[in-house]
């Protein structure tokens, strides 16, 4: 089994289709951390902020100390600008339609520039009078406690959603891989050396170490490119595109910072512990299941007539997940139920560590029901797929008679 495993490892990552992707990765990866200076070089004019030109009568909303990191404010007008005036109401005049977010955040600060000049024309006790009356504080208090920030959770969901679809399309490779060896005659001559029960934990063994190696390479591309991008502008750059377009709420300036912001505590570590230990063995379960169907194909067409309705019911799990993914139906209801289920569990239940408190028991219990759901698969998977195998392409007294001489 040992040969047959290092056989098989070398075979799945010394290879150039395997090489030309993790190429593709690091393509995809520095272009998405250098993005900024991607779309400065082909669009130089969109790290330069928008021009809004202002009427002279608007002149007093406009002073020295108004400043955006989106907009430029100018007085006169200009025809192919935004332009701002008032007639009975404010105006604001562009061209073309503005773009949506544009829109919104032109007439956010018109907004506030107008109702702070007309604060500062009231004296000290209309000004508290206004404010606790149109603007009265109301603080939010939930009874079960999520101490993580929105961009922490967003962080960790997009880990969390790349882990989960990485990990289905990992473990379809060695069902791919089964169904090649006995298309092409391999297994036949394979199973001349061992039985149908040691190539099947091989093949269990493999997939996993298969999941486990392909995280940790890409885990070193990623943190490699990050280190360069740290080395060359600390992030400055990349985070500031992201605050201009709202895309994170933390005033960071350097990665460094940003990390500090989302105060990454010891919980969280644990979160995402709990919820990778989740994953790996819904993996497990899919790839026996994957592998188990995968005996009894003959052919490389009957292969893909399989494996599209297979991703289909994960991509509609995770549509489910992301349909149920708020704290009340999480904490009850179908939600609930689905993050103690083998398999489902291993997309909800992290949605449910990020989202509200579970106790320790439910994490056990899920863990439990997964553990015991993988020891079923892995007995009755190893009959299944002797019977998947006996009943394929290869010839059934030859792997008979092996099956008996093993056994004896």
């Amino acid at each position: 089994m040992k040969h047959l495993i290092r056989f098989s490892i070398d075979r799945r990552f010394k290879n150039k289709i395997t090489i030309i992707l993790h190429l593709l990765t690091i393509t995809i990866m520095t272009g998405a951390l250098f993005s900024d200076k991607i779309i400065e070089y082909f669009i130089p004019s969109s790290s330069e902020k928008i021009e809004v030109y202002y009427h002279k009568d608007i002149k007093h909303l406009f002073t020295d100390e108004v400043s955006d990191d989106l907009f430029v404010f100018k007085e006169g007008y200009l025809d192919e600008s935004i332009n701002i005036y008032y007639e009975d109401k404010y105006i604001i005049e562009t061209k073309h339609p503005l773009d949506p977010l544009v829109s919104i955040q032109v007439t956010s600060v018109l907004s506030n520039l107008i109702s702070e000049k007309w604060m500062e024309s009231l004296n000290d006790q209309s000004r508290f009078e206004i404010i606790s009356n149109i603007s009265p504080e109301i603080v939010e208090q939930s009874l079960i406690e999520n101490s993580f920030s929105k961009d922490k959770a967003n962080i960790s969901m997009f880990m969390i959603t790349g882990i989960y679809f990485a990990m289905l399309s990992f473990s379809t490779m060695i069902a791919n891989e089964v169904v090649y060896e006995k298309t092409s005659k391999v297994l036949e001559i394979v199973l001349t050396s061992i039985s149908t029960t040691t190539h099947y934990i091989s093949k269990m063994i493999v997939a996993w170490m298969t999941v486990i190696i392909q995280m940790l390479l890409i885990l070193v591309e990623v943190s490699t490119i990050i280190f360069i991008r740290n080395l060359y502008d600390e992030g400055a750059g990349l985070l500031a595109i992201l605050r201009k377009y709202n895309l994170i709420d933390l005033d960071a300036l350097t990665f460094k910072d940003f990390i500090k912001l989302l105060d990454i505590d010891g919980n969280l570590i644990y979160i995402l512990a709990v919820s990778l230990i989740y994953m790996l063995i819904g993996v497990v379960l899919v790839q026996i299941i994957m592998v188990c169907i995968s005996s009894f194909i003959n052919s490389i067409e009957e292969s893909s007539a399989i494996h599209g309705p297979v991703y289909i019911i994960f991509l509609l799990i995770y549509y489910l997940a992301l349909a149920l993914n708020s704290p009340p139906k999480l904490s009850s209801g179908i939600g609930y139920y689905l993050s103690l289920t083998p398999i489902t569990s291993m997309l909800f239940m992290p949605m449910r560590l990020l989202l509200t408190k579970v106790s320790i028991y439910e994490i056990l219990l899920g863990i439990l029901l997964s553990l015991i759901t993988l020891t079923i698969f892995l007995v009755y998977g190893s009959k299944v797929y002797n019977f998947g195998i006996l009943g394929g392409s290869i010839g059934i007294s030859k792997i008979a008679r092996k099956s008996e001489k093993d056994n004896n």
